[in-house]
């Protein structure tokens, strides 16, 4: 219990080290004199990653994990390589302290000792952060020719952090950096056009390490010390002050006695949790654990209510105005406001709402579902016993986003709106809860955050060698065609998910494969501008959707653990419900009249009215897709159940709607409508 605390206190520290960190540029001492881990970005950064990785080994000593084994041994194999070129390079003790790290990095291969390695690691950590802190100066003259103890430090803690990543993300993303860094050393092995002439370990540690905008502490990395962790926090709160569990209250006032009205507050749920969350599997489990007794009143099968449940946590990543951190990142690489994503986000949400709304209403009508019988609370009666205090702090962050503010502010302000709201209704919350939500906070953070620093490596493995502009050239040369291309990316997005968190996906993604489907949509006839916004939207999409895609899914993994179920089938499932969501992901791309569904690329381009004839227009023939799509899905019409015959027709027309051709979507809509009343009239039960 001793342990449980400390590492408690050590999590709500690192919570409130970054809620200071917002404030202190408005203090006096700001003024007074400059603190690195305050006032300097390279520090904070290290200040910010050595939080997650310390909270990583800690966590992981009092709770153990029990990551892949055979990931783990992969994992080994690939890090001893880089450590033994590094050895001869530095002296003895540089070396002990580099193959400590490596043995506590790969520590769950080992039983006997796995948790002294961990609460080691924990301690050893600090040792290249501290030496970040105190010589920063320095190491910023000597990035390019690093010293012993540079090189010892930068590669303990990158072993470090692939240690944390492989106990909580698990083996693969890790695996996959390291892949980078051998290309990066040993390129010159490969037949052209792949080869390079090879880096040598101390040059990339010093971009690994040293710099300030690449790898360990670099852009991406930002963005995780800079948005991310700030929704972490604030979420975690909203569930420990018990705000969350009065929005849940507020959804079961809509739950009617249809049984269609359980997947329909879930939906509702999922959103309202989306609009502060951007965790698919945190947001999946919330909703399932809240709603599971009333899927099972209203007769939902397990499978399918952790199917529904998988799909509603994915919402969480596009659901304005906390989006996922993809959306962050987007921002930051692409150099475009915040706002931007968030309006290009809303008719993809809608979308995909819409998608999972439908999918419930027929399944219910297919299943013959009884009566759903539950106490309904009304309004009044809510917002009298503490509702408003669940509502607040999302009416605090869109009243400030709308007065201009940025989303840091919007979060950080909504934060302390929720703590004030939450004293001031009963039941009260106690210090525990807040101390807990705090350390929940950050505890969030640690899977999340050391995944996006491992993809920030990533990133500066991919630039060093220049390996995204020859993967660019080499698709281009291949595909020689947009739709192919698009095809591919949209394979390996979901292949890549299957093992990566959706963040590293679509950074990986998009290092890869956007600059290609840029030039091939560009040379369609889509302006540069609108191409970009619509193909790093479609990644997005796509990375989104590999949350959700078998083998492997973090918010079908969520989902069957809360409903008793197989993961793998909860994510077979799960693509079933999405399956119009994976085919109308294309649209974004198919035609420039099509990125109107973003508004901005058209918006930018084009102007407002072009924007608006052309979203209405694609928007109306889309909504009428998924319905054709889903009919073919679930194979019902006005309660009648659908031959394979009848089911082809409606997959075949849901397609003549999204096909870039005007006339062939008339012709679809026209034979949607001329299929439905044929179907409900004609068709017998």
């Amino acid at each position: 219990m001793e342990k449980v605390k400390l590492l408690q206190y050590f999590l709500a520290a690192a919570s409130i080290y970054h809620l200071y960190l917002f404030f202190h540029p408005y203090t006096p001492l700001s003024y007074v004199v400059r603190i690195p881990i305050f006032d300097l970005t390279q520090v904070e950064r290290a200040t910010h990653v050595w939080f997650i990785i310390t909270a990583g080994y800690l966590h992981s000593y009092v709770f153990p994990p029990r990551p892949s084994p055979f990931a783990g041994y992969i994992l080994a194999a690939l890090a001893l390589v880089p450590t033994l070129l590094l050895l001869p390079q530095i002296g003895p003790i540089e070396a002990m302290y580099v193959l400590l790290a490596y043995i506590i990095a790969v520590g769950p291969l080992t039983t006997k000792y796995r948790k002294e390695l961990d609460l080691v690691g924990a301690i050893l950590a600090f040792l290249p952060y501290i030496y970040l802190v105190l010589n920063y100066e320095e190491l910023i003259y000597r990035a390019v020719t690093p010293e012993r103890w540079d090189l010892a430090m930068g590669w303990g803690f990158t072993l470090l952090l692939m240690g944390v990543v492989y106990r909580f993300v698990g083996g693969v993303l890790s695996i996959i950096a390291l892949l980078f860094m051998w290309y990066d050393i040993f390129g010159y092995v490969f037949p052209p056009p792949w080869r390079i002439p090879g880096f040598g370990v101390d040059f990339l540690i010093g971009k690994i390490y040293i710099e300030t905008e690449a790898a360990l502490f670099g852009t991406v990395t930002g963005v995780s010390m800079s948005y991310i962790v700030y929704f972490s926090i604030f979420g975690a709160l909203l569930a420990s002050l018990k705000l969350g569990d009065k929005l849940a209250r507020g959804v079961f006032v809509i739950l009617g006695k249809s049984p269609k009205s359980v997947g329909r507050a879930a939906v509702t749920l999922g959103v309202i949790q989306g609009m502060v969350s951007g965790s698919g599997a945190a947001d999946a489990a919330y909703v399932g654990n809240t709603l599971k007794n009333a899927f099972k009143k209203a007769g939902y099968d397990d499978l399918t209510a952790a199917g529904l449940v998988a799909n509603v946590g994915t919402v969480a990543l596009i659901t304005p105005p906390i989006l996922g951190s993809i959306a962050f990142i987007m921002a930051e690489v692409l150099a475009i406001p915040y706002t931007w994503v968030m309006i290009m986000s809303i008719p993809i949400a809608f979308l995909y709402i819409f998608s999972i709304l439908l999918y419930n209403e027929y399944y219910v009508e297919k299943a013959r579902l009884s009566s759903l019988e539950i106490k309904k609370e009304r309004l009044a009666e809510w917002l009298k016993s503490g509702g408003w205090a669940g509502l607040l702090p999302i009416v605090t962050i869109l009243a400030i986003l709308f007065a201009g503010y940025t989303i840091t502010a919007a979060v950080v302000v909504a934060t302390l709106v929720s703590i004030i709201a939450a004293f001031m209704v009963k039941p009260r919350p106690t210090g525990k809860d807040l101390l807990e939500g705090l350390a929940n906070g950050f505890k969030l953070l640690i899977s999340v955050g050391s995944s996006i620093v491992v993809a920030n490596f990533i990133m500066a493995m991919v630039v060093v060698s220049g390996l995204g502009t020859t993967f660019s050239i080499y698709l281009v040369n291949i595909s020689q065609n947009l739709y192919i291309a698009m095809t591919f990316a949209a394979v390996f997005s979901l292949i890549l998910g299957m093992g990566v968190p959706p963040t590293a996906t679509y950074i990986t993604a998009s290092l890869l494969t956007a600059p290609a489907i840029v030039k091939l949509a560009t040379a369609s006839g889509m302006p540069e501008q609108a191409a970009l916004l619509a193909t790093h939207m479609f990644l997005f999409y796509y990375a989104m959707l590999a949350d959700i895609t078998p083998p492997v899914g973090l918010s079908n993994f969520a989902a069957a653990s809360v409903f008793g179920v197989n993961p793998i089938d909860v994510g077979i499932k799960a693509a079933r419900v999405a399956l119009p969501k994976y085919i109308i992901a294309a649209l974004f791309l198919t035609s420039y009249e099509t990125t109107a569904l973003l508004i901005m690329p058209t918006y930018l381009t084009a102007g407002l009215q072009y924007t608006i004839t052309m979203f209405f227009t694609k928007l109306i023939l889309t909504i009428s897709a998924i319905w054709a799509f889903t009919i073919a899905n679930v194979g019902l019409v006005a309660g009648k159940n659908l031959s394979l015959l009848y089911r082809i027709v409606a997959l075949l027309i849901g397609g003549f709607l999204i096909v870039p051709s005007l006339v062939l979507n008339i012709t679809g809509f026209i034979m949607l409508l001329l299929f439905y009343v044929y179907t409900r009239f004609k068709l017998k039960v």
